[in-house]
């Protein structure tokens, strides 16, 4: 089937041989040979132009290539992925039960997913296989009892938190959980002196802007 480039080729062809016999017979009263051989010549270069221009192209039509498979975790919630972790862990943990980092990312995890009964004893193995005494740990502990407990301190959390600051005076978590407590317990001047602290250590990872929100906040209560 002609295409447009193929009718234009083969509009142009008819107008020259018209045009060349018209000729031939406007001067010499026939079809001489040269003018035939001048449309022979034409129609050649003509199919063999549309030859290579005319025709649609056959195999241009690209396939739609096939859908590539999505990465399963592209397709999972946060808290899917934060269980997909917590088995991950507990997997690692079949094959070597007394590794303490891997209870202490465990612990994390069941935070995460604010499952604070396992954060604690996840939390508490983590503690027993210590090589050393850790303020993290001692900090983490207490922060599962504190949520636990629905926000309230007991005499074991309260000695745990006292603990995480007695190793560590600027440790972040502990500090920050004592912050809130104070600010929950309406004692707002003490809740801006902690989270003012945490301030001063000029840690690269705080997340600055919420923890001024937070001391203003307090402040209006004041």
């Amino acid at each position: 089937m002609l295409n447009y480039q193929g009718l234009f080729f083969l509009l142009l062809l008819i107008m020259a041989c018209a045009l060349i016999i018209g000729h031939s017979y406007r001067y010499n009263r026939k079809v001489t040979p040269v003018s035939l051989m001048i449309v022979a010549l034409l129609a050649v270069l003509s199919v063999t132009s549309y030859a290579f221009l005319g025709h649609e192209p056959q195999n241009t039509v690209r396939r739609p290539e096939p859908p590539q498979a999505v990465p399963e975790e592209m397709l999972m919630s946060a808290s899917e992925l934060n269980q997909k972790r917590i088995k991950e862990i507990q997997d690692k943990l079949r094959e070597d039960t007394q590794n303490g980092e891997l209870w202490y990312a465990l612990g994390n995890a069941y935070m995460y997913s604010s499952e604070f009964e396992n954060a604690g004893t996840a939390f508490l193995y983590a503690l027993r296989l210590a090589p050393e005494p850790q303020s993290n740990i001692y900090s983490a502990m207490a922060t599962a009892s504190y949520y636990q407990e629905k926000q309230h301190f007991t005499p074991q959390s309260q000695a745990w938190l006292e603990q995480a600051l007695a190793l560590d005076k600027n440790n972040i978590s502990a500090l920050m959980l004592l912050a809130s407590d104070y600010f929950l317990s309406a004692r707002y001047q003490r809740a801006i002196d902690t989270w003012q602290q945490v301030l001063d250590t000029e840690r690269t990872d705080l997340d600055r802007v919420e923890i001024i929100n937070a001391i203003n906040r307090a402040k209006a209560f004041i």
